[in-house]
């Protein structure tokens, strides 16, 4: 049975759902926020190295900048997900004058964020369900990477039934919501990450398109399935019902690496992952990840992450301070 390489990496990146709300505004409007630099950082489980951000139009529409792309317009059904955090703004029409998100709280705490409405004049209504997510995007830097700053999709009738339930449950309070808004914000996330990968071009590079390859993809199943294997081009050559230069020239072409350093960083992070949620030793760690000596493993730890594999563990167990209620 074939693995589902997406969902295995998303494990190793640790996506978690913090917050969804939505946001509903009659007239003119503009806010703008940078997650990580606001009272959404606490919300946050250590190690999370990035923010996730997603706005799902549920009426009128949306239009947002960031950084990496001027002003584009979000219409009703589509959800525009940035993929690498940073500042971001939205409004009803491009070059609308933004307030800072911390502002639209009005002194509320953050995880009170349910419906936050507002009428600032005449005009049409916007409504945009909002979500946020945390990732450690160091654990598994092809997956992050192969996401563009920003994108977007049509969700159209594939979520027709999980919209509305997760438009319901941004506005309950009811005991074990908030654990569950956070499910939704992943779930919802996912389902724009899927879309985007089915319509992906056929020219494309990056990780995505290496799971969607017929030769890549076969290759990458037999390393996540067995990735303490001492592989050789031969060996992945066979598995992918391929020959040797096929099977490195399409990793050259697709991640612009070779199998056996894409071996690595699959096993840096798994150790990465066994570090933060096991209290194996190193020794075990390095033979579960297939190194039969813990100071070659130590040493590819340390040229992979910039650090030693005892630092990553301290770091990830060091507590992140909760918000106030």
């Amino acid at each position: 049975m074939s693995r589902d390489l997406l969902s295995d990496v998303l494990t190793l990146v640790r996506l978690t759902g913090a917050l969804i709300f939505q946001f509903e505004v009659k007239g003119p409007w503009g806010v703008a926020g940078e997650p990580l630099l606001t009272k959404f950082a606490p919300l946050l489980p250590p190690g999370t190295s990035n923010v996730i951000a997603f706005h799902l139009v549920l009426e009128g529409e949306c239009w947002i900048r960031h950084a990496a792309c001027d002003w584009f317009a979000v219409h009703a059904g589509h959800v525009a997900v940035i993929s690498h955090g940073g500042r971001h703004e939205l409004g009803d029409q491009p070059g609308r004058p933004t307030l800072p998100f911390e502002a639209m709280l009005d002194g509320r705490p953050l995880l009170a964020a349910r419906n936050l409405r507002f009428e600032t004049g005449p005009g049409g209504t916007s409504k945009v369900l909002c979500g946020f997510l945390g990732c450690d995007r160091r654990a598994f830097e092809p997956l992050c990477g192969s996401l563009p700053p920003v994108f977007q999709v049509n969700l159209g009738d594939r979520m027709q039934t999980l919209v509305p339930y997760a438009v319901a449950n941004a506005l309950d309070d009811s005991p074990g919501a908030e654990g569950l808004r956070g499910r939704l914000a992943e779930l919802l996330f996912l389902g724009a990450l899927r879309i985007y990968l089915r319509e992906l071009p056929a020219n494309a590079s990056g990780w995505l398109a290496g799971v969607r390859d017929p030769v890549m993809g076969r290759a990458m199943q037999a390393m996540h399935a067995e990735p303490q294997r001492h592989w050789t081009l031969d060996e992945l050559a066979a598995t992918a019902a391929s020959s040797r230069s096929a099977v490195a020239a399409r990793f050259s072409e697709v991640l612009h690496e070779s199998p056996m350093r894409y071996l690595t960083r699959l096993r840096m992070a798994l150790a990465a992952r066994l570090l933060t949620d096991s209290h194996k030793s190193l020794a075990a760690i390095a033979d579960e990840v297939g190194y039969e000596s813990p100071a070659a493993f130590q040493r590819a730890f340390k040229r992979e992450f910039d650090m030693p594999p005892a630092a990553w563990r301290k770091n990830a167990t060091e507590t992140t301070p909760r918000p106030e209620p």
